[in-house]
């Protein structure tokens, strides 16, 4: 009876790993992988994501899907992905906004840390002052003092609560003192519309889509954000260099899953990543075509980068009373 006994278990244990997902199986993935992204089609984050979504296909057995999710400074799509179930088919690429809205949009639903894994960041740039014409002000010195001689009657424009676009101008007023009113819109790409109509006088726009309207004399750069100057605008000073010491803001991207995706996934994800970025083509195309570093980094590199960008950021983002 026993070897018959035997048997029986080992058929019984046979149709349970039969039953095991195809996950678990060592198949994925073997479906589609949707990256979502919270901002409207023709932003830098969606060009930016769309090129790293081909890329990563093109190391995947299958497609990679950008779905762009906009609203409410991103807070639609970043909570349609921690609501996603978390299993390596559905992923976010994201920048400041994941951790901003919070202390920004009154009852924001999820919380980076409780709510995404961090599997890699991706991109990093500058943002570039830029003003309408009309704007009295060639340098950044001039700037601030038309800014201190007319409190509160400028409006600067951001693609909404929380982006690296918007925390540029908050940290910038707060550093000299200055006031602005906030005209958040959903994407960058309608508030370049309306700061090139004159409906909006001011913004720190992502660095790939100011070289142009710039060079066209649409716009008039002041200054990029960031900590050196940019080959793509040499003649602009930093913000720091141009008279507001210690001033320094980059705009950059990350890919999230939903938390407690399985490891054989992260680990398959991560592979399709290295190869992207360990790819020459790749990097060169991204940082040309969109005026960005690439800087790949491990899951740990993300997480700590995000960890001291919050410790950054609260005080500051503390003092306003949520909408």
């Amino acid at each position: 009876m026993a070897p018959s006994t035997t048997r029986r278990g080992l058929l019984a244990g046979t149709a349970s790993l039969l039953a095991l997902p195809a996950l678990a199986q060592g198949s994925f993935p073997d479906k589609p992988i949707r990256i979502i992204v919270p901002f409207p089609p023709g932003g830098g984050t969606d060009n930016q994501a769309r090129a790293f979504a081909d890329a990563l296909a093109r190391e995947m057995p299958q497609r990679v899907i950008v779905d762009n999710r906009a609203g409410a400074g991103g807070n639609i799509g970043v909570e349609a992905a921690a609501r996603s179930p978390a299993d390596g088919y559905t992923l976010l690429a994201t920048g400041p906004n994941i951790i901003n809205t919070r202390y920004l949009i009154k009852d924001t639903p999820f919380r980076w840390e409780r709510d995404f894994d961090t599997l890699g960041l991706m991109f990093a740039s500058p943002n570039v002052l830029v003003v309408h014409p009309s704007v009295p002000a060639s340098t950044v010195p001039e700037f601030i003092a038309h800014l201190k001689a007319n409190p509160g009657k400028l409006n600067f424009a951001s693609a909404g609560a929380g982006g690296s676009i918007h925390l540029s101008g908050e940290l910038f007023m707060s550093m000299t003192g200055t006031q602005m009113t906030h005209v958040p819109y959903r994407g960058d790409a309608l508030a370049r519309t309306d700061l090139t109509n004159g409906n909006v006088q001011v913004m720190f726009n992502t660095l790939v889509t100011s070289v142009q309207p710039i060079r066209a004399g649409q716009w008039r750069g002041l200054a990029v954000t960031g900590d050196q100057r940019s080959s793509s605008l040499p003649e602009l000073p930093t913000v720091a260099e141009a008279g507001v010491p210690g001033f320094s803001v980059i705009s950059w991207m990350g890919l999230f899953a939903p938390k407690g995706i399985p490891a054989e996934a992260v680990a398959k994800i991560r592979e399709g990543f290295d190869k992207v970025f360990a790819n020459p083509t790749n990097r060169a195309e991204f940082e040309q075509k969109f005026s960005v570093d690439t800087i790949p980094s491990s899951p740990a590199q993300h997480l700590a980068f995000m960890q001291a960008e919050e410790r950054k950021w609260a005080p500051i983002l503390s003092r306003f009373e949520p909408a």
